[in-house]
């Protein structure tokens, strides 16, 4: 910060604004010369710097490349939850896909899509025939 100046008198000067004075000290840049550097590293105003040797570089064996197949076939997602069987008439199951319930006995397609294969007390056996893939689907309780 600069004092105002009265008439005929020179302002006195702060040390701040010594500090913002753009006046080239010829001092300060003498002193900057001398400096020598003496960084415990790399040199960085050398052009010659020395560059360590790598260390041996350490090969992995790549996992060798197994031929991948196609995609597993999705899985069936009916539900079996019951029978609909009246004595004397072959098994009938009921099945059970979201919002939708089938009835189905051995042979018969559901959902224009599952063959029904074979009906046991516990489970079914139902062929996905879009995809060829068959499932067994346990009775589900409740």
């Amino acid at each position: 910060m600069v004092a105002r100046a009265t008439p005929g008198k020179k302002p006195a000067v702060t040390e701040e604004a010594r500090s913002l004075d753009p006046t080239l000290r010829y001092d300060w840049l003498k002193a900057s010369e001398d400096t020598k550097y003496q960084g415990a590293g790399r040199n960085i105003f050398r052009a010659e710097v020395e560059i360590p040797k790598p260390i041996a570089p350490v090969h992995v064996a790549a996992a060798p490349v197994v031929p991948q197949g196609p995609p597993p076939p999705p899985p069936i997602n009916l539900k079996f939850f019951g029978f609909a069987n009246k004595p004397g008439e072959p098994k009938r199951i009921f099945l059970s896909q979201g919002e939708d319930v089938f009835i189905a006995g051995e042979g018969d397609i559901v959902d224009r899509r599952y063959r029904i294969l074979h009906i046991t007390p516990v489970s079914v056996e139902v062929e996905d025939v879009l995809n060829n893939n068959r499932q067994s689907i346990p009775l589900t309780q409740g």
